[in-house]
């Protein structure tokens, strides 16, 4: 039963992998955006490239994100 200890151990490895390339990719997005220049003509695309990773890395992470920011039912909407 070893070699099922070790391609179940493999297996792991692959996806927490996996998880760490998206969270990098998704850092390395928010790290290059434009955030001071309100002109930049590719806004839209790469909010919408964030948004995708980050839902991306949430369902990878089985997480439920929650962005409620008060108690008047304002909030975000990814």
């Amino acid at each position: 039963m070893a070699g099922s200890q070790d391609m179940f151990d493999a297996i792991v490895m692959a996806d927490e992998s996996k998880k760490m390339k998206v969270l990098e990719s998704l850092i390395g997005m928010i790290q290059k955006f434009p955030f001071d220049d309100p002109t930049y003509d590719k806004l839209h695309e790469d909010l919408d490239r964030i948004r995708g990773k980050f839902k991306q890395l949430c369902s990878l992470l089985n997480v439920q994100p929650d962005f409620k920011i008060s108690a008047e039912g304002s909030g975000l909407s990814f």
